[in-house]
């Protein structure tokens, strides 16, 4: 609805502004004849001029200064360049119209709707996992295979990733999130009718892959919205909200799966009816915010008033067919990650993140759970996400600070005459988030005795969500400032690794803590994040300016 009545609002203005220059032109071909005619007349009027001096000069003669300068139309090229200059004019975007200078109230409204799409897909992917039990019992499974419905969730997820990001520059933001919405929240309704392990399977399968779109979509809406500098405040608040979703709904599910008053597949309407709302508020007030798009939409509408087709953007000249598009959209990210160190390095580093992260759906059951250590019931269980959320909240701690560093680092670049800060300013976050991930989960897996309080282990979860969150928040924008055009082709292979790798760890935890037992499987896990830990600290302190000056693709900071 929103997009349809900015369509308009582009129709009348583009009216408005042909009839104020007092444009009714006909086509370009058109017009460059009549060009080509009226220099012609000009020339027919010199040559007259000439005949007429002629007789005179046989009576007297003139003076140089005398003579009057030929009369020479101006070439058609520069005409064609006067004409191109006030066509850039006419497609540029008002005000009203230029996403990024809309409203600070109205941006933040579009932000928290299509932000809240994050945060449903997510939820989503790990809802199920904690009705397992229910799944295993009505379908006479083994847990495994319960929870591969998670698992292909994920797995899928990464895959959609490839081909988000093409559609949304050709068709725009608005139809991405509107289309793989409906088609996620149908296949979300398919695995809660499903009456055999198999159709839940496919339809969960497909739900990841639709479920996509929306996640990785609102990053490209981020920077439709705001400038670099507010994004060092606006992304954490998307991020946040991310992670809330697969952490809130165990937490949730725990208490739907085992209740006498509803069914486990409750787990599949309540997604349903969250993605209903969320289409509803993003039909009704959102509109497009891809700004190439919606010069596009103002170009047809010129096209369509003044009948000159001359009226397009450069993205409509320049633009490959989208065939040629979706195919590069799935080679560039693969290529990334062959050859840019950069990519594979934080790529591993946020793969470890998730893996720990999701390791913890199952994870829990075996230090909280009913035959985990500290034997709560499956209800207790669910509270226990609930630490874990208030350390992602409290990621927003360290935001603040800095904000005000990157405004005075924005300040100082800008009185040297850049319009940039060098990207490993977004590194501050994970240099201090970092250490504290390999220090919960020896605190976590160290402390979850019998004979210690279970408090223990949940204020370690604290210090465990606010390291994920602040890694992944400052790694994410160092990517994207670094690649900056070429961001979001590295971000959808770092999203293809990371869900691909946890996906199937949902599953690999299972005998991980069964074998190795919750302590030492903890051990281990603390270990690799401990490996990562110093990659902040080396791209700060030197190694990230060298790295992006060997990058093909890196941007510049010189």
């Amino acid at each position: 609805m929103q997009s349809l009545l900015q369509y308009r609002r582009l129709g009348r203005e583009a009216q408005q502004q042909l009839q104020a220059v007092g444009q009714g032109r006909p086509n370009a071909a058109n017009r460059r004849s009549r060009l080509s005619d009226g220099a012609q007349s000009l020339n027919n009027l010199d040559e007259k001029a000439d005949a007429e001096d002629a007789e005179k000069e046989s009576d007297a003669t003139l003076s140089p200064s005398s003579l009057s300068p030929a009369i020479s139309p101006p070439p058609v090229d520069d005409i064609e360049k006067t004409i191109g200059s006030s066509h850039a004019d006419l497609l540029s975007l008002s005000e009203k119209e230029d996403p990024k200078k809309w409203t600070y109230a109205y941006k933040w409204t579009v932000t928290g709707i299509v932000g809240s799409a994050g945060f449903v897909v997510a939820w989503a992917s790990a809802v199920d996992s904690e009705v397992a039990p229910q799944i295993v019992e009505q379908f006479g499974v083994g847990q495994e295979v319960a929870l591969l419905g998670t698992t292909l969730f994920m797995v899928t997820f990464g895959l959609g990733s490839l081909i988000s990001a093409p559609f949304s520059e050709v068709v725009g933001r608005n139809p991405v999130y509107l289309i793989s919405l409906v088609i996620f929240g149908l296949f979300t309704m398919g695995a809660g009718l499903a009456t055999d392990i198999e159709t839940y399977l496919v339809c969960r399968s497909f739900a990841g892959f639709f479920g996509c779109p929306p996640l990785t979509n609102f990053g490209g809406t981020t920077a439709d919205l705001w400038t670099p500098t507010e994004r060092t405040y606006v992304f954490p608040v998307l991020a946040c909200l991310s992670f809330l979703g697969p952490f809130l709904a165990p937490m949730v599910a725990d208490f739907v799966g085992p209740s006498p008053l509803v069914s486990w597949q409750w787990t599949e309407w309540l997604t349903l009816i969250f993605t209903g709302a969320l289409v509803t508020g993003i039909f009704f007030f959102v509109p497009e915010t891809y700004a190439p798009v919606i010069q596009s939409w103002k170009a047809r509408q010129l096209r369509k008033i003044s009948g000159d087709d001359s009226y397009m953007t450069d993205k409509e000249k320049d633009s490959p067919p989208f065939g040629t598009r979706l195919l590069r959209s799935v080679y560039v990210p693969i290529k990334f990650l062959f050859t840019e160190p950069i990519t594979d390095l934080f790529a591993l580093y946020l793969i470890i993140l998730y893996i720990i992260l999701f390791g913890f759906l199952p994870g829990f059951q075996f230090i909280f759970g009913e035959e985990g250590i500290y034997g709560f019931d499956q209800n207790h269980t669910g509270l226990c996400f609930i630490p874990m959320n208030v350390g992602f909240l409290l990621a927003f701690i360290p935001i603040f600070p800095i904000y005000r560093r990157f405004k005075i680092k924005m300040r100082e670049e800008e009185a040297r005459g850049k319009d940039k800060v060098v990207p490993e300013e977004r590194l501050l976050q994970a240099m201090i988030a970092g250490p504290c991930l390999p220090i919960s989960l020896f605190w976590l897996g160290w402390t979850s005795w019998p004979s210690v309080s279970f408090w223990s282990p949940l204020i370690a979860s604290v210090l465990f969500g606010f390291s994920v969150m602040g890694i992944f928040i400052s790694c994410y924008q160092y990517i994207i400032d670094s690649y900056e055009t070429m961001a979001a082709s590295a971000l959808v292979g770092m999203t293809l690794l990371r869900y691909c790798a946890s996906g199937p760890m949902v599953i690999v935890s299972l005998p991980m803590y069964t074998n190795l037992g919750v302590h030492w499987t903890l051990t281990l896990l603390g270990c690799l994040s401990a490996l990562m830990a110093p990659v902040p600290f080396i791209f700060y302190f030197g190694v990230g300016a060298w790295a992006r000056k060997k990058s093909k693709n890196a941007t510049s900071f010189e």
